[in-house]
């Protein structure tokens, strides 16, 4: 599976993402919108059953993991 983040997000937003029960081998892929970046990478990958993850736009084309 995999989803995008916003594309015009605001300083401050927050997104966060759960997987749910993963089969074996599966993954969620979260693509970054432009030339916005994931703590400098372009994608990141959810690979444990209801793994998550949560992000916050902190300045322009940046977002975080929190």
């Amino acid at each position: 599976v995999t989803v995008s983040l916003p594309a015009s997000p605001t300083v401050g937003d927050v997104v966060t993402v759960k997987a749910g029960d993963l089969t074996s081998g599966a993954n969620l892929i979260i693509n970054r919108q432009g030339s916005h970046t994931v703590d400098g990478e372009e994608a990141i990958r959810i690979e444990s059953p209801f793994g998550a993850v949560s992000m916050v736009y902190v300045v322009a084309n940046n977002w975080r993991i929190v």
